[in-house]
């Protein structure tokens, strides 16, 4: 089935199963193409939901050159893609909206999902202008007051809504005060769990670098200043000059176009510090769960408070021992310290000192691993995110007469 689009694009729906109604509840809707951890988890719930499948189609705006739509097929996903259109053209928007509100109709949606800030200003308006629900997922911790925040998540924000969905209390706070008349729930991200054998884990580490009795140090996500993958790379000097057997690994790269200078000057300062022959950059991957698995300690360094951490999840759900900035998701993740660190962020000295307190202690690397994974499997796993976003869903779908 082909859905017409504005300025002689099409979206093509891919169906998953042709005998199966076309009937779909829940729209969600995705920016860009490229894959960030808000995309990565609207992968996983696909992935492992099937009544998430049967009832949702998915659309793409076209930003970006990722391959999110493909991903998003490859695991069962109905997927719409429409021509991009930019907030500042307003002929362009409208015409996004309406093509957004015929996918509304065609598969005569009840609840329209925006995906994060820009997603929900689409999704939102196209909600109002369908007669139907909106639901606002949001993937970050706003700024109080509301002219705090860049302009695209302050027209999220005070948009057409019904309900918030926020990654974690830290963010539920916020927005709680930034738009107290409409309802708030807390939605925690979920991971899969996962394997990974023996054979491919010990074949990551002699890529990383690591040998026999070396330990393995990692950071993981993409490449941008907040993340503060430089205060990893100033830590692992001083780790080195303490333990000469540790080896660093830098897992990610540029992602949306942002700071993509930035690979660069981790390399360099790399080398200014003396590291170069023990720390790895990989770049951007898409077997992160192997890299992960290969590592010892898994660092977490963002300089400001991260709204959830996926990263962290997912580390801890391998049983690898983490350390994180403390504030915000992480916080709410690791309750103690038997399942992880906490340290002040931006702070090389703080993530070094803890880096080397794990390096020589083996044994509590691995009690630490395996409590952080008893803790995921408790209460973050990806069917517990399904499940919990199925049921705001659900509530808000039979809200309204069809």
């Amino acid at each position: 089935m082909l859905v017409k689009a504005p300025k002689g694009g099409y979206v093509t729906p891919h169906v998953s199963d042709p005998g199966v109604s076309p009937v779909r509840d829940f729209l969600f809707v995705q920016s860009t193409t490229e894959v960030g951890g808000a995309e990565v988890a609207l992968v996983n719930l696909f992935a492992h939901s099937p009544e998430l499948r049967r009832r949702s189609i998915v659309a793409t705006l076209g930003f970006g050159d990722g391959d999110l739509p493909s991903r998003l097929r490859a695991v069962g996903a109905d997927v719409v893609e429409l021509t991009p259109a930019r907030l500042r053209n307003p002929l362009r928007l409208f015409s996004c909206l309406l093509a957004l509100r015929r996918v509304v109709r065609t598969y005569r949606v009840r609840v329209v999902v925006g995906n994060g800030a820009h997603p929900q200003i689409f999704g939102g308006w196209t909600a109002r202008l369908s007669g139907v629900k909106s639901a606002f997922m949001v993937n970050m911790i706003h700024a109080v007051p509301l002219r705090a925040n860049d302009p695209r998540d302050v027209l999220a924000i005070r948009g057409p809504c019904d309900l918030i969905l926020a990654i974690s209390r830290a963010s539920q706070r916020t927005l709680e005060s930034l738009r107290p008349e409409v309802e708030t729930r807390l939605l925690y991200w979920g991971t899969p769990h996962a394997t990974v054998p023996d054979a491919d884990r010990l074949a990551a580490r002699a890529e990383l670098g690591a040998g026999p009795g070396d330990v393995l140090v990692g950071v993981f996500g993409r490449l941008q200043r907040w993340k503060g993958q430089d205060v990893f790379v100033e830590a692992a000097a001083r780790v080195s000059r303490q333990c000469p057997r540790t080896r660093f690994a830098v897992v990610g790269g540029s992602v949306f176009g942002l700071e993509p200078e930035f690979a660069e000057e981790l390399r360099a300062a790399a080398g200014m510090l003396g590291i170069s022959d023990r720390m790895v950059f990989t770049g951007f991957r898409t077997d992160v769960s192997t890299l992960m698995a290969a590592c010892d300690i898994v660092c977490h360094t963002t300089r400001v408070e991260e709204p959830l951490g996926l990263v962290v999840l997912e580390a801890m759900g391998l049983g690898r021992a983490v350390i994180a900035t403390d504030g915000g998701g992480p916080t709410e993740i690791i309750e103690s310290e038997e399942m992880g660190l906490l340290i002040a962020g931006g702070d090389p000295a703080a993530l070094a000192e803890a880096i080397v307190s794990l390096e020589s202690d083996p044994e509590r690397r691995r009690h630490m691993g395996a409590r952080a994974a008893e803790r995921v499997l408790s209460a973050f796993t990806i069917e517990v995110m399904a499940e919990n976003l199925l049921r705001h869903l659900r509530g808000l779908a039979n809200d309204q007469s069809h």
